[in-house]
């Protein structure tokens, strides 16, 4: 590819994705999308203007996209697989696909994934916490959560880089000792529970004899760096301390990053409109700075402004005008460079530049 320029495409998703074939194969390293939810409703952005003293503000809606289907659940399973198709190819070998939907359509999608990716390459099912508030339903349980579906290109050649929330006051429970380097817990060095088997192997180890989860080697290690903690019974275990853990791993339950309100600074008045902090875990445990992020469904621009934060390249598109626009003033606040393209001759001269 010839000099990069960060490009915002005006197009529909399977269209942008195909033209990109020709030039992008194999290229990307990430691709996040939060297509329709198959929800039977119409979406807008929605505009306030300003509070004054002698007017209330008023409020304007701009139709973005609709997510009704005339073909009902197959055209638009239809639709879907068509596009996760032609995005494929486009992963770099290392790369990895994250599907945003919610409990409408994410089970089918599942069935999609397996088909186009192989079932070999399913990497994780994340639930994110989306609402604080749930409705109350007239039947079962309020919904508060989506599901994102993660599927490498190669699940032998992709692994997460891993990321750690910040500590609270429950994960920090367990460091109850301190001595002169700080507070710290202890971990067990000794097999416990179900990896205590009557056969498993045990050996002495500085005048006790146990079933060690670790060798001699590594024990005698941690000893020397004064890792090692006994109590008074002789039972040895090893010194955690808090200061060398970064944080709380996290799993595959994200119940940390919160939702947008309308009183939230990064609101835009677009309706879907995903948080920051998740663009910003997601890129951040699947990508590298250099890479390239693409977004073919996106929106407010949120996985761009994020990818160009991050110093990552970036490639987004969506079939709304609206969202375009919206997109633009916000990549233009954040003061990056980019190309917007949405005419057939732009397209062409995209790619004779970057081939």
């Amino acid at each position: 590819m010839g000099s990069w320029l960060n490009t915002l495409f005006l197009g529909d998703s399977l269209d942008i994705a195909t033209t990109l074939t020709e030039c992008f194969k194999e290229k990307i390293r990430l691709i996040y999308i939060d297509p329709p939810f198959f929800t039977e409703t119409d979406y807008s952005l929605r505009r306030k203007t300003r509070n004054r003293r002698e007017m209330a503000p008023t409020l304007s809606e701009t139709r973005t996209y609709s997510d009704k289907w005339e073909g009902g659940l197959d055209q638009y399973l239809v639709f879907l697989k068509e596009r996760l198709s032609v995005m494929k190819p486009l992963l770099s070998n290392d790369g990895s696909l994250w599907l945003h939907l919610d409990w409408h359509v994410s089970h089918y999608a599942r069935v999609i994934l397996d088909q186009v990716f192989g079932n070999a390459n399913f990497v994780n099912e994340i639930v994110w916490k989306r609402t604080n508030s749930p409705k109350a339903q007239s039947r079962g349980f309020g919904s508060q959560h989506d599901t994102i579906l993660v599927y490498a290109k190669d699940s032998t050649r992709f692994s997460t880089l891993p990321v750690y929330r910040k500590h609270d006051s429950k994960s920090i429970q367990p460091y109850i000792y301190k001595d002169d380097r700080g507070k710290f817990r202890l971990i067990e060095i000794e097999a416990q529970g179900i990896q205590r088997s009557q056969g498993r192997k045990q050996f002495e180890w500085r005048e006790r004899t146990a079933p060690y989860l670790y060798k001699a080697e590594t024990l005698d290690k941690w000893w020397d760096e004064g890792l090692i903690y006994r109590s008074k019974n002789g039972r040895y275990s090893k010194k955690q301390y808090l200061d060398d853990v970064p944080g709380v791993v996290v799993s595959d339950l994200w119940l940390d990053i919160p939702p947008i309100q309308g009183n939230s600074l990064e609101y835009t008045g677009f309706l879907t409109q995903k948080p920051e902090g998740l663009l910003y875990r997601i890129i951040e445990c699947s990508t590298m700075a250099g890479d390239i992020v693409a977004d073919f469904f996106a929106g407010s621009g949120t996985t761009a402004v994020v990818a160009e934060r991050m110093g990552r390249k970036w490639i987004i598109g969506d079939s709304s005008e609206a969202a375009v626009e919206l997109a633009k003033s916000r990549l233009g606040k954040v003061g990056c460079k980019f190309q917007v393209i949405h005419t057939e001759a732009q397209m062409q001269h995209f790619f004779s530049t970057s081939a």
